[in-house]
Order: C-alpha cells, then structure tokens, then sequence
C-alpha cells in the first residue's frame, strides 16, 4: 500500500493550551479551524514532508456524539478516558486503490468520510477520510487513511512558512504506541502493510523495548505494556503514547496534555 505518514492526533480538552506549550518550546504551531457538522476544532503543528500534529478539542459535545466518521466517535470514547494521542493518519492520493487494497486483505473498509473545515483566512480545506473495521480490542489501533482536496505539491508550496520554526527544522520522525499484546499488534501491522519480519527491528531506550518498522516514511515503534519502563497511563492502551521530533536543540522528555513528546537532536 503506498502512503505516506499524514499526521498523528493528540485529543485534549483545550487544543489552544498544546499550542500555546508549542509555542513556549519555538514552534510555529497554530489554530487550525472548527468542524462545524462534528462538532469539534482544532491547533496544529507542521513539520518538513506535511507531517504534523493535530490537537483536536470539542466544542459541541452533543453533535460530536451524533457523529458517523469513526474518528469522531473515537475522540469521544477517548474523552471519557482523559487526554491523550488517539489516532494515526497516513496520506494516499488514492483512496479508491486504498479501499480495494484492504478488502484484499480481508478487512472491511469504512467510508470515505468527506470533511472540510474554514481556516482563519477563510479559505476551506476539504479531505476524505477511510477507516478500518477493527474486531481486534486487544490490538493497537488500525490508523486510518486521508486524501486531501488539493495536489500535494500545491499543498507543500502554501505550507512552507507553517514548516519554519525558530528552533530550527525540526522533523517527526517516530510514533511509539503501547501494545497490550506486541506480537498480534505486529501481525496486524505487517499484514496491513505488506511489511516483511525481517524489516522488524528490535531495540529499546528509556521507555523500554520495542519492534520498529517503517511505515510511510516514518518509524513505528511498539512497546509491550508490560514490558514498558516508563509509566505511561493505562487509559492508552493499544493507542499512541509517544511522539518523536527529532532536529531539535537538546534532547529532552515533555509531557503535554497526558502526551510524551521526545525531542532530540
């Protein structure tokens, strides 16, 4: 499947606070814009190769629950639990052969969600989004697919000055997730993914051992929960705990809105 890592999604109750705890460290992160008909809004954070972060809030809790995109109702069930990343995206440019490569797979596609939401320049940005039925509560979380409105290119173009930020040129390079059994996760993925065993690493830093591999141009890393060194709230098992930007002046460990960002040079 050819995709490219989109972008990972940190639901808090105040998206602005993430931001603004951005800002404090260098980065050019900013207000995204409201998803009127979901009910939810959102900062963002961009990084080289249209990677970024997304801080997504709700702002009517009564619409969001009324939601049919999976995402949505996912920030929901994660909002009973606390704060925390809920969710990775990998970009396509086309959805179509996307959804036909999962039924080949054997899984159940969901969607395409279309979604659109207004920028502060007024300007509206629309995508489609696609899921994965997952039947597996024990397995980290199938990431979902998005195809954007406008060619990647042009995209690129109008998002470079979102990509500069004062402490240099940071890059997203890693997302650690916490897996209550490692070895279905890893199958999971690689069966997705066409991702060879052998393409699997092993290794382990302060927050313990993990399986690596590539996926889009960027490294997934899977923890044992049991086997995890560092205490990492039991509300995101089988979800993301860590996000790692690399480029950055120091290495350093900041824990923002129940998140781990782990910066290093």
């Amino acid at each position: 499947m050819n995709v490219t890592f989109d972008h990972i999604v940190h639901y808090t109750e105040k998206p602005e606070e993430a931001k603004t705890a951005f800002q404090l460290i260098g980065f050019h992160a900013i207000n995204g814009g409201n998803h009127p008909s979901w009910g939810t809004y959102n900062c963002l954070n961009y990084f080289t190769g249209l990677r970024y972060i997304e801080w997504i809030g709700i702002a009517d809790f009564d619409k969001a629950k009324t939601s049919d995109n999976v995402l949505i109702q996912q920030i929901i069930t994660d909002s009973h639990k606390g704060e925390g990343f809920s969710q990775l995206a990998f970009r396509t440019d086309d959805i179509d052969a996307a959804i036909s490569r999962i039924q080949t797979k054997g899984l159940k596609p969901i969607g395409p969600f279309s979604g659109s939401r207004k920028r502060e320049d007024g300007k509206t940005i629309s995508w489609s989004m696609l899921f994965i039925h997952d039947e597996q509560d024990d397995t980290c979380r199938y990431p979902f697919f998005i195809q954007w409105g406008e060619p990647e290119e042009a995209r690129a173009n109008e998002m470079t000055p979102l990509m500069q930020h004062s402490i240099g040129t940071p890059s997203l390079s890693h997302i650690g997730m916490n897996a209550s059994d490692l070895d279905k996760s890893l199958q999971k993925y690689c069966h997705l993914f066409d991702i060879p065993r052998q393409a699997v690493t092993e290794s382990s830093d302060e927050f313990g051992a993990y399986s690596e591999f590539p996926i889009g141009n960027i490294a997934i890393r899977l923890y044992e929960e049991k086997s995890l060194t560092a205490a990492v709230n039991s509300a995101l098992i089988n979800r993301p705990f860590l996000c790692g930007i690399t480029g950055m002046p120091e290495n350093k460990i900041v824990h923002i809105k129940n998140a781990v960002y782990h910066f290093s040079t």
